[in-house]
């Protein structure tokens, strides 16, 4: 019986295996199916569901803008519709503080005129002030209008979330408040510069608490005014204290990249990827200590008109900034290209010297014959390299063409053995580039 059973269960087990197939068949052609529909739907009404919703006061491009803002209670959100918002004269937010939805596709033109676009107070100490949500700010500024005009001043505790910010003819966006938050954004071609953050005025302090992050800072300084001067991608200045700058993409800027100048201190400064801009990459001027300069990547700043110096053509260039108390601590950064990767001078312009500076951690390629790495002391100001100074490299790697000396310290350029012997970088590493 068992083997005259044997052929009739091998065939029932057949039969089953052919009909889970077929099951397995009619559903993946209902898969198949659906997928298809979705296709078909969800550009036509998925687009609608994942437009950004606004709930506030709606704005058309022919209403009266100031009007709607001094009408409404403080607070008010308003919804702008698609279109062009061409602008005339300042619109003053004042003691409303606003939330200015322009996510839909608003455009807030200043057709060229030599007034800031929206501007208002400080908001309060602990609320957040006037909010701006998307968008787009274009042509504020003028050649007669003075260099502080821009489409928008962040004031204390303003926001700035996905805006856009191009062909200004000064700064595409401007921050003068203490704990102003830009996030998302991208300013590009810009007259001079992408973003700057000031003090409000002569002799106010400088903003404290300044996040910059997630933004695009790109092509900026489209009338190459003199980079060393006051132009570029960015202007950090005026004693900020405790800005965060992270995850931010800055490229092709004519001139800086990050550029903090003028008694900062405490910057925080991480995750950004710097690439391609004429001067620095990152840029720490008559500054003070605490700041941590970190896991950000550099490539292919700095080239400039093609002349090495350390005054210009620099990745990352510590210059004239007192670390003594806080230290300005440089690590785990990668610097990639042919102009110098990082350097600490001291020069008679200012009357900062640099000290406590500590550089550690750090991979940098050195694509150049011509590169080299260190410190340079202008003007007979040494005390750079005094240990009183505590200026110190430790625990990089670097990865050069050849054996030859890439290291400046104290007046001389340097093998690597002797760039050791002089105590920089006893746990450090020199690699050959491939």
């Amino acid at each position: 019986m068992a083997k005259s059973e044997a052929p009739h269960r091998s065939n029932r087990l057949n039969a089953q295996s052919s009909s889970d197939a077929q099951r397995a068949a009619r559903s993946l052609l209902a898969l198949l199916i659906m997928v298809s529909l979705l296709a078909v739907i969800v550009p036509r009404a998925g687009a609608d569901l994942l437009r950004p919703t606004c709930r506030g006061v709606q704005v058309s491009p022919d209403r009266n803008l100031q009007a709607l803002i001094d009408a409404k209670p403080r607070r008010a959100t308003f919804c702008f519709a698609k279109g062009l918002y061409p602008l005339s004269s300042t619109i003053w937010t004042g003691d409303k503080f606003p939330t200015l939805d322009l996510r839909a596709g608003a455009v807030i033109d200043g057709q060229n005129g030599d007034f800031v676009g929206i501007n208002g107070p400080d908001g309060p100490a602990d609320k957040p002030g006037t909010t701006i949500l998307g968008g787009v700010f274009q042509h504020f500024g003028n050649a007669d209008a003075p260099s502080w005009v821009a489409p928008l001043i962040v004031h204390r505790n303003g926001i700035v979330k996905g805006t856009e910010f191009r062909e200004n003819f000064n700064a595409g966006l401007a921050v003068q408040g203490s704990r102003a938050r830009v996030s998302h954004v991208y300013t590009h071609h810009n007259g001079r510069y992408g973003l700057v953050v000031t003090p409000a005025c002569d002799g106010c302090p400088g903003p404290v608490g300044v996040i910059v992050e997630d933004s695009e800072i790109a092509f900026n300084n489209t009338r190459q005014l003199p980079t060393g001067g006051d132009a570029g991608g960015t202007k950090f200045s005026g004693g900020t204290d405790g800005m965060i700058v992270r995850r931010n993409e800055v490229h092709d800027n004519y001139g800086s990249g990050l550029w903090w100048d003028g008694y900062n201190r405490n910057a925080k400064v991480y995750g950004n990827e710097i690439y391609d801009n004429r001067n620095w990459g990152i840029f720490w001027e008559l500054s003070y200590g605490g700041a941590r300069i970190h896991d950000n990547t550099l490539t292919g700043n700095g080239i400039g008109d093609g002349t090495a110096n350390w005054f210009n053509a620099v990745q990352l260039l510590v210059s004239c900034s007192d670390g003594s108390v806080g230290s300005i601590e440089i690590y785990d950064n990668r610097i990639d290209g042919t102009a110098y990767p990082l350097g600490l001078i001291n020069h008679s312009g200012h009357p900062l010297r640099t000290s406590g500076v500590h550089v550690h951690h750090n991979v940098m390629t050195l694509r150049s014959s011509g590169t080299r790495v260190g410190a340079v002391a202008f003007d007979g100001l040494t005390e750079l390299f005094t240990a009183a100074a505590d200026n110190r490299f430790d625990h990089n790697t670097y990865r050069v063409p050849d054996r030859a000396a890439y290291w400046a310290w104290d007046g001389q350029t340097l093998t690597w053995s002797q760039w050791q012997a002089a105590g920089n970088d006893r746990n450090g590493a020199r690699k050959l580039a491939g």
